[in-house]
């Protein structure tokens, strides 16, 4: 029983993320929501429509806890960062936007920590989630950010632990503008890089390979950790 608490304390991350993708999947066939080919001509209208706007609004909502999980932000984000193509100061553009969205959202849910309004969205199931978060960041430190950022709907969880935590602002923000920026710069690059390709490689089945190589990789960092003292005794012992 040990055994098995130890191990889902380390991989309730990827699995959280997982369930939220696959809630995410569930909630769009139940309500009969458009197929992400016609999601993609949406955008493209809002996007020539409003332009940067369309992006800070999607990152704000995309980052924002609870709201997020059941956003498409990413993805818009993603077609941003195609539909401006070879325009290096439209490309600047949905960077810049997105970096400031999210972090608007991330200042949002430190406050919503801090001053206990999250409880309001605990009987929605983030209960666990948060707490999982809390023992990141007492584990961790503020460097969790750069574990979770990756994707907004996780940094929501992290940024809302912050709060509850009492972190220093000074600090959660250093931490949280430096981690922002670095994923946005990799996924700003991925997305420029692969072009269209970038629409397919936020699809499903990427996102689930993502995963199962996140655990791997858990779990290997926890063997090596295992395996060093072992190794550092017989040493010591010959």
């Amino acid at each position: 029983m040990r055994q098995a608490k130890e191990f889902i304390s380390l991989i309730w991350l990827p699995i959280f993320a997982f369930t939220a993708l696959c809630s995410f999947y569930v909630l769009w066939a139940l309500l009969d929501l458009p197929p992400k080919e016609e999601v993609v001509e949406i955008a493209k209208l809002y996007f020539e429509k409003y332009g940067l706007i369309t992006i800070f609004v999607c990152a704000i909502i995309e980052g924002t806890l609870f709201a997020g999980w059941y956003f498409p932000g990413s993805f818009v984000i993603v077609l941003g960062v195609f539909l401006a193509g070879d325009d290096y100061v439209q490309l600047f553009g949905v960077f810049a936007v997105t970096t400031m969205g999210l972090l608007a959202s991330y200042v949002f849910n430190f406050y919503v920590g801090k001053y206990g309004w999250y409880r309001l969205l605990l009987a929605l199931g983030f209960a666990e989630a948060l707490e999982k978060a809390k023992g990141q960041l007492v584990k961790y430190g503020p460097r969790a950010t750069f574990l979770t950022y990756w994707h907004p709907n996780l940094a929501a969880l992290t940024s809302t632990a912050a709060g509850i935590l009492q972190i220093p602002f000074r600090t959660f923000m250093l931490y949280t503008l430096a981690a922002t920026l670095a994923w946005d710069t990799f996924w700003t690059i991925v997305g420029y890089t692969l072009g269209e390709a970038a629409l397919t490689v936020i699809g499903p089945q990427y996102v689930v390979a993502f995963i199962v190589l996140w655990i791997a990789a858990i779990l290997f960092q926890k063997w090596r950790e295992r395996g060093a003292p072992e190794i550092a005794d017989s040493s010591s012992q010959v």
